[in-house]
């Protein structure tokens, strides 16, 4: 997508196949009035809806909006208000604990070489979810530590890295397994959905993920039966109880089978994204010290007393700590952890002086977000006035205004410095008060509107407990250039092909040293 921007300008046609064309838009002003105020026009693709209809027939990613799809956001709907997550701080806060117990365990046994971080931000947002959603984890992260305090050091790779191989609970097994299936990256998802439909070792993994959620549901069922629908809603500290003290109340009765999809699309949902996004923060804390140590004293100065105590929800916010908010956010807009969004023609349209008929797809890239005065994410609008300099985004900008489904409508964030647009800098989120401004410039990594990422309050809690806590614990030290690739791979996410860190605390000489560099 990034590509055929760069060479057709900031809406292309490409054909996938000869069945199959799309539309790719990189103006951000007309990609936010599609995804924010055209719901008439677009809805979600169901080209991209299709990929997860194995996995999640009835899932909310899975459907087009209609009655059931809000019927579904209606009964998950309290799982993402600010009281629910209140009441499962703590569920995450386990998860936080655990693995920061993992990276000291993992740093001793390595002597001092660096590991790979991925499957352990995985495991860690699996079990913080997990917990979220149940009230208790499924202890991968307990598992890994028993496994590795066996060894009396780990042996080394090829790149010179620690190595440590530890196998995950069952259910966390089944569950990756069933998940990495979902055909996010193939040109024809429905013939590869039929075959791994087929396949005996999907449907048996597939069969233990239900098992276990069904008796998950039965469970919470007998609970909220025996403590009353009435207090259950005051009382419950996770996401299947929630769900089900509401349909106790006759409020939202959902089937078994649709139920048991959106809590599994939770799961899923919760663990995939966050764990690429948290293991692009360590590896762009690995390369900033001088960042680390602002946010640690950031931290430390506006709440001395988490260096004791894990934070509430109501600790972590953009108020009071506002560095906090800026580096969960320009994690998000560098790393792209999504690719981009994807929405359906519902009827003949007009983007951007082109007609798009009906059905196409139309695609939204967040290349967008690192676009950034001299560096527009498209060829030029007008083929002969390449703009070039310090101001060609906004000249580029300009001369689309009146072609835009709204030609007076100002844009509403800033733009990016010229030529730091690919660069790792939370300062761009800061005002000259030292306030976070979240509309300080293009970034779209939750998507926008009605059909944005529902789990999007969620996301970012786990971002800011996850970052500050491994914040205040360690320093993540330089790791060899041979394991500093910022290259990445896609699945459902975008994931670094290396996750290596060397985790100290930040009283040892070598912390110290850096800090003082």
């Amino acid at each position: 997508m990034d590509a055929a921007a760069k060479q057709l300008g900031p809406i292309a046609q490409i054909r996938i196949s000869f069945l199959y064309t799309l539309v790719i838009v990189t103006d951000y002003q007309e990609t936010e009035s599609i995804l924010q105020v055209r719901h008439a026009d677009f809805d979600r693709a169901e080209a991209n809806a299709r990929f997860f209809r194995q996995l999640l027939p009835t899932g909310q990613i899975s459907q087009i909006t209609g009655p059931m799809w809000k019927h579904h956001r209606r009964i998950i709907g309290p799982a993402m208000t600010s009281k629910h997550l209140s009441l499962t701080t703590p569920r995450a806060n386990e998860a936080v604990m655990n693995l920061i117990e993992l990276f000291k365990l993992k740093a001793s046994k390595a002597g001092g070489r660096s590991f790979e971080s991925e499957g352990d931000m995985t495991s860690a947002t699996m079990d913080a979810i997990c917990g979220m959603a149940f009230g208790s984890s499924w202890h991968i992260l307990g598992g890994i530590k028993e496994q590795i305090q066996m060894l009396e050091s780990a042996p080394t790779g090829h790149l010179g890295d620690a190595v440590f191989r530890t196998t995950r609970p069952d259910i966390a097994d089944a569950t990756w397994y069933i998940f990495e299936a979902v055909p996010i990256t193939v040109p024809f998802p429905a013939i590869i959905d039929f075959f791994t439909s087929l396949s005996p070792t999907y449907r048996r993994h597939s069969r233990t993920v239900r098992s276990y959620l069904k008796s998950r549901l039965d469970e919470s069922r007998e609970k909220i039966k025996a403590i009353g629908s009435e207090a259950a809603m005051d009382l419950v500290d996770n996401t299947l109880d929630m769900m089900v003290a509401r349909e106790s109340r006759a409020e939202d009765w959902m089937p078994d089978n649709e139920m048991i999809d959106e809590v599994l699309q939770y799961l899923v949902a919760g663990t995939e994204t966050s764990g690429a996004t948290l293991t692009w923060f360590l590896k762009y804390m690995t390369n900033s010290p001088s960042i680390q140590r602002k946010l640690r004293d950031h931290i430390i100065a506006r709440k001395p007393q988490l260096q004791d105590r894990q934070p509430t929800f109501e600790d972590l916010n953009a108020a009071t700590l506002p560095y906090l908010e800026a580096v969960v956010y320009e994690t998000l807009r560098l790393s792209r952890t999504a690719g981009g969004y994807a929405r359906e023609a519902k009827k003949d349209v007009t983007v951007l002086g082109h007609r798009i008929p009906k059905g196409t797809t139309v695609v939204f890239t967040t290349a967008t977000g690192t676009e950034d005065l001299s560096t527009p994410t498209a060829a030029p609008y007008l083929p002969n006035a390449a703009p070039a300099g310090t101001d060609a985004l906004i000249r580029q900008t300009e001369a689309l205004a009146d072609v835009r489904y709204d030609p007076s409508a100002a844009r509403k964030i800033g733009y990016w410095a010229a030529g730091t647009g690919h660069l790792f800098d939370p300062e761009r989120w800061m005002t000259s008060k030292g306030e976070f401004d979240p509309y300080a410039g293009p970034s779209m990594p939750f998507g926008l509107g009605q059909r944005g990422c529902f789990g999007k309050n969620l996301a970012v809690l786990e971002m800011r407990l996850f970052m500050a806590q491994l914040s205040l614990a360690f320093f993540f030290g330089p790791v060899p250039e041979t394991m500093n690739s910022t290259e990445f791979f896609e699945t459902v996410a975008n994931h670094p092909r290396q996750s290596y860190i060397r985790p100290m605390s930040w009283e040892c000489a070598e912390a110290q040293a850096q800090v003082l560099a």
